[in-house]
């Protein structure tokens, strides 16, 4: 598969991230690191033992990633779901009642993501 198959896959923007990284071998580099990167392991494991702080951390890393990589989907739901799981002042996320939801759909994408990169 080439690298415009894998990104129309999972509808991201290659050329975007041609334009940050320059040369298809950097690419395939970083995107091959993303898929060691336990972003993605650490928000699920943080969910499930209730420690929001740290699942706000690895949402917001995967957020990073995501973008800076190009891959729009991911990148836009663990955008909204680091939103939701910001701590206000007193720590208490923005919008608890709407992680359940968005986690699912975060698991949606990043699977997306790894089958198309699976194929490269």
């Amino acid at each position: 598969m080439t690298l415009e198959e894998c990104y129309a896959a999972m509808d991201g923007d290659l050329e975007g991230v041609r334009g940050r990284l320059l040369t298809d071998d950097r690419i395939r580099k970083f995107t091959g690191i993303f898929l060691q990167d336990k972003s993605f392991e650490n928000l699920g494991a943080s969910l499930d033992e209730g420690n929001l702080a740290e699942a706000f951390r690895a949402a917001h890393t995967m957020k990073g990633i995501s973008r800076d990589l190009g891959f729009i989907p991911l990148y836009e739901v663990s955008s909204a779901l680091a939103d939701a799981l910001r701590p206000d002042d007193a720590g208490v996320p923005a919008a608890m009642d709407q992680v359940p939801d968005l986690y699912r759909a975060t698991q949606e994408a990043y699977q997306r993501v790894v089958d198309a990169l699976a194929l490269l």
